[in-house]
């Protein structure tokens, strides 16, 4: 069984995943391999039982060299699982199961060091007849033997496949720079702000774990790069309201959060109360205590002078906005570039830099485990 690497790898790492094949198209390409082989010319005279011992060892390790080899890669593409940023390591727990993937992982090495067992037993068989057509059954058994063994990997190689086309198909997001993420309540104005504070056009895709759509961008304070997320569906109502996967979708976010920026709008368009935005801000609060949190007022084109007034001291926010006034941001701007260049410089994490990403499809219905017991 070949070893997984530990090497950690930069960008995200299950796209270092290529090409997974199926089990029956091992056993097809394995067997079709097998049968174009041809009986090779001895520079030394030896019988023609002796050749057709050879042949039929010949054909025998064939068949187990390329189902090895079929399954190593498997094995071998699979990032070192206890090497991989929490981030990723609950991504991976919420699109399959990190724990189901290391079992698999090991039975097919297992599988594998089994079909070798099987081609030395074989082959040591083959030595002890001289009968052609009892070399011919002792092949055509040990074939038999190696299809069936595999097959049983059916339906977790069919695992990996669904788990890893999930991890694969995700925007770009790097673990280790500095994250700002947006958050309050719906139409608050947060993927506005996304679009207004990042340079160049900001991402737009799936969060695999809600049917909105995740707005991020990035901005560069000289060498450093912040990355500035808006996630809808998922910090925007109240965490009691939330099912499993949704708390463990906010888990996730909590691994890369650098600073929060949350968004309140007090003004006629507000979506919900001013007391529920404040209930929600609370709960924010309670799940990320330990990331710094910067209260925004919205919509100051939508106040009067008494209401923003009024608004900053109840809600004790830092800024006050609109995205009608580009001029209005420069002032939260300023203060998010100072976290971050400070955090920078005192914190371990960001001293990696590795480009990591989130997968845009849903949790699909897990397959029939199977039971190994050779």
């Amino acid at each position: 069984m070949v070893s997984l690497s530990k090497q950690r790898y930069s960008g995200n790492p299950f796209r270092r995943v290529s090409y997974i094949s199926p089990i029956d198209e091992i056993l097809s390409i394995a067997f079709k391999q097998t049968a174009n082989l041809r009986m090779k010319s001895s520079k030394r005279r030896i019988s023609r039982v002796e050749k057709i011992s050879i042949f039929e060892r010949e054909k025998i390790s064939s068949l187990t060299l390329i189902i090895s080899q079929k399954l190593e890669r498997i094995i071998s593409q699979f990032p070192w699982i206890e090497n991989l940023h929490p981030f990723y390591g609950e991504i991976c727990d919420l699109l399959g199961n990190i724990d189901e993937i290391r079992r698999i992982l090991g039975r097919l090495g297992g599988i594998e060091k089994q079909i070798k067992e099987l081609e030395r037993e074989h082959v040591a068989r083959l030595k002890e007849t001289d009968h052609p057509k009892e070399m011919a059954e002792i092949r055509n058994q040990a074939n038999g033997r190696m299809a069936s063994m595999v097959k049983k990997a059916r339906g977790d190689v069919n695992y990996l496949i669904r788990v890893i086309k999930k991890l694969k198909t995700v925007p770009d997001f790097n673990v280790d720079y500095p994250t700002v993420v947006i958050a309050g309540a719906p139409n608050v104005g947060k993927s506005s702000l996304v679009r207004e504070i990042s340079t160049g056009k900001p991402e737009v895709a799936e969060y695999p774990f809600t049917t909105k759509e995740i707005v991020f961008g990035h901005r560069d304070i000289g060498i450093i790069n912040i990355q500035i997320v808006d996630t809808p569906g998922l910090l925007d109502r109240p965490f009691r309201e939330r099912n499993l996967i949704e708390k463990q979708s906010i888990l996730s976010i909590r691994h890369i959060s650098d600073i929060i920026l949350f968004m309140f709008d007090i003004s006629k368009d507000a979506t919900i109360s001013l007391e529920e935005q404040f209930n929600l801000f609370e709960d924010i609060e309670r799940e990320f205590p330990n990331v710094p949190i910067i209260r925004v007022l919205n919509k100051i084109d939508l106040l009067s002078e008494e209401e923003i007034t009024e608004g900053k001291s109840n809600l004790k926010t830092q800024f006050q906005i609109t995205m009608m006034d580009v001029k209005s941001l420069k002032p939260l701007i300023e203060e998010i570039e100072n976290i971050v260049k400070s955090s920078v410089l005192q914190t371990e994490k960001f001293k990696e830099i590795l480009k990591l990403t989130i997968s845009d499809e849903f949790l699909q219905p897990e397959e029939e485990k199977i039971d190994y017991k050779f």
